[in-house]
């Protein structure tokens, strides 16, 4: 399991976990907000507060080659986002 902090946001009380099998996590604070699947395959958890909001944006942009505002609609909508195929499937 490898550890790090968001490029953009350092010293936020968020982090990511990437494990041996190259799935990434988000961390807001001690809560998984959203993961990446080793296929690319987005799913968010939540959108929470503002600051998670914050969060999620930076690890879209880092991590998905993508967006907050992509994050929050397939999140409400309740979908999926492959980032690799731009592919949308129902959780």
């Amino acid at each position: 399991m490898t550890i790090r902090k968001l490029s953009a946001m350092p010293y936020a009380q968020a982090h990511i976990e990437i494990d041996d099998n190259n799935n990434i996590f988000l961390f807001s604070y001690t809560t998984l907000v959203a993961m990446i699947d080793s296929e690319g395959w987005v799913v968010i958890g939540g959108l929470y507060s503002m600051t998670t909001r914050k969060h999620i944006g930076a690890f879209m942009r880092e991590y998905a080659d993508s967006d907050y505002q992509t994050a929050k609609k397939i999140y409400e909508d309740g979908y999926r986002y492959n980032m690799y195929t731009g592919e949308v499937v129902e959780i």
